[in-house]
């Protein structure tokens, strides 16, 4: 940063007695006006900005190779597979109502490349575009260059001056800071960034900032202002496909090469009856079509082996193949990795752990009723059942206990009531029994099981003769 990069749009200048080379006035206003809080050009720099306003205000801004990030470049629902498409839109809309009236705080928050600093730089593009000062600043970046003006040179007339840094970032019209949280965490840069926002917040100055940090990991102070209602607005992006591995949507590349709708074998082991082939057909076709046009839910329910997990997967595939958000989760890890997000130095507090899964495009719940029966465990699976129930969002349950035996043999306590209600809701829940011998014991012999007599005598809400506009 040169001297006029950090404070001054103008060109050298004679001292100004009416700003003090701050180059920027406050409006003097009462606390509730429209105006309080605002900051206007001063006489000085009126004078000099004649016709090269845009380029004075562009170089003022130091969005350097950031220009071309604009409203105008951004895709719409940002990067392909790199942030979930519906939190992109969202902040978009939140960012570009922003350029047009900056008021207030505007946090945007989220994982590395989901384009935080896309849509950062955007608003400020828009607003030099406007002819409204801005200034943008990387927070590591910045904090380097301060450092720097501390050890400079006294006596070099071109060095920087930190005092005068630190000003012109406090009193900047309007301020950007991008990538908050990423800086090395000494104590001397947690307290200058603290000294900034308490400036700006302290004058309600209008502040733009990304992080990756979620609310709960933030300084306490900086948490108890982002969570201002008065002051501050916050957007949230979430990971897309992309941009997360296969480990956070909890399938692996072998996975979800391996189990596809292709690959799935209808005819079950050599000595499944026509019967049961059926079953495992009728499923197959509902959990394309669930694929093709999610809506509601699909509860695949059978024994061990029958390929139930297999198609849950292939779900996952076709829907990260449309670019949705997808979270694939074995229920009994679910629950610890809840159980884990508690822990102090969990990396995700758990309120964003738990709001992450609830909230996610399409949900897939592998093995329901294997979790342990603690009151706990229920009391978390009812939350995130009555929430996704309640707000229709896409779910897959696979499960080894039929909806009509959930209540007795699938949960226990207070709660077994109010998620077996939900899970029989028909108007929302599509059960499929898959009822076939174990496909890991291909070949072997069997004797006429329950499976036989539950596909030959019980005709389910889900199954073929029942379901049959579904599955087409």
């Amino acid at each position: 940063m040169s001297g006029s990069e950090h404070g001054e749009i103008v060109d050298e200048q004679p001292p100004c007695p009416i700003c003090d080379d701050a180059r920027w006035l406050n409006v003097d206003a009462p606390v509730g006006s429209p105006e309080f809080g605002t900051v206007v050009p001063c006489e000085c720099q009126e004078k000099v900005w004649g016709s090269h306003v845009n380029k004075r205000l562009r170089d003022y801004s130091d969005l350097g190779p950031l220009e071309r990030m604009t409203f105008e470049s951004m895709e719409p629902t940002g990067r392909d597979g790199f942030a979930d498409p519906a939190s992109f839109r969202k902040a978009r809309d939140a960012a570009q109502r922003y350029s047009h009236d900056p008021m207030g705080w505007l946090i945007i928050s989220g994982p590395s490349g989901t384009g935080k600093t896309h849509i950062a730089a955007a608003i400020a593009n828009r607003l030099v575009s406007d002819g409204r000062p801005v200034k943008f600043v990387s927070v590591p970046d910045l904090l380097d260059h301060m450092r720097a003006t501390l050890d400079r040179n006294p006596d070099d007339p071109d060095g920087d001056d930190f005092e005068g840094l630190f000003s012109h970032i406090i009193e900047a019209p309007m301020l950007v800071l991008d990538d908050l949280g990423v800086q090395s965490p000494t104590r001397w840069a947690e307290e200058k960034i603290d000294q900034v926002l308490s400036q700006r917040y302290a004058r309600r100055l209008p502040t733009v900032f990304t992080t990756s940090l979620p609310v709960e990991r933030m300084p306490d102070r900086l948490r108890t202002r982002v969570m201002d209602p008065f002051i501050s607005e916050r957007i949230e992006l979430l990971a897309g496909a992309g941009n997360a591995d296969r480990s956070s949507i909890g399938l692996d590349s072998s996975q979800l090469k391996s189990m596809t709708f292709e690959s799935f074998e209808p005819r079950g082991a050599r000595d499944s009856t026509p019967r049961q082939r059926d079953t495992l057909e009728s499923a197959r076709n509902a959990a394309r079509s669930f694929a093709e046009m999610p809506q509601g839910w699909i509860y695949l329910a059978g024994p061990t082996g029958v390929g139930k997990t297999h198609l849950a997967v292939a779900i996952a595939n076709v829907q990260l193949q449309q670019g949705r958000s997808v979270l694939f989760r074995f229920v009994p890890d679910l629950l610890d990795q809840l159980r884990r997000a508690y822990q102090p130095n969990s990396a995700i507090g758990f309120d964003r752990e738990f709001q992450v899964i609830r909230n996610c495009e399409v949900l897939i719940l592998d093995d329901l009723g294997a979790q342990a029966t603690t009151a706990w465990a229920e009391e978390k699976l009812y939350q995130l059942i009555v929430h996704r129930h309640a707000a229709g969002l896409p779910t897959v349950i696979t499960s080894r206990v039929m909806l009509d035996e959930a209540a007795a043999s699938g949960f226990t306590n207070r709660y077994s009531d109010a998620i077996a209600s939900r899970l029989r809701d028909t108007h929302v829940v599509w059960e499929y029994a898959m009822l076939a011998p174990d496909y890991r014991h291909r070949g072997a012999a069997s004797s006429r099981n329950r499976s036989d007599e539950v596909a030959r005598d019980r005709p389910r809400n889900g199954s073929k003769s029942s379901r049959t506009t579904r599955a087409k």
